[in-house]
């Protein structure tokens, strides 16, 4: 299980577990679909992560995914596997080769977009 930075939560996600307060107060459960306005909440309360429902961290999802194509995600994969050794073992790593790669990713779509809006301005 991984856990995903509030600031990449989407309207629509479901956690996959309960969200407690500081003090230890469930404020959200298992199951519960996130709206903006819950989002907004477990930033307020201070929440940071969440584990949501369907995220491995090493999952490309969402409009990055619709935006790129399948190739560039592959090299991005193969590039960033590259530079990390044997990390099947080690959470801190697989978590850490999820970052890079999602990272990369998004950087990779962002210059798509820019491109894009480029090409039409022209």
């Amino acid at each position: 299980m991984s856990r995903i930075n509030l600031n990449d939560v989407e309207d629509g996600m479901v956690l996959l577990s309960e969200v407690s307060n500081k003090h230890g107060n469930v404020m959200l459960k298992p199951g519960d679909k996130l709206t903006d306005k819950t989002i907004m909440l477990l930033k307020s309360w201070g929440i940071t992560e969440v584990d949501i429902e369907g995220n491995d961290g090493d999952v490309v999802e969402g409009k990055d995914k619709d935006i790129l194509n399948p190739d560039i995600i592959a090299s991005i994969e193969k590039e960033v596997k590259e530079q990390f050794f044997d990390f099947t073992d080690n959470p801190f790593m697989e978590r850490l080769y999820g970052i890079v790669k999602k990272s990369k990713v998004k950087c990779a779509a962002e210059a798509t977009i820019g491109n894009s809006d480029e090409t039409e301005s022209n």
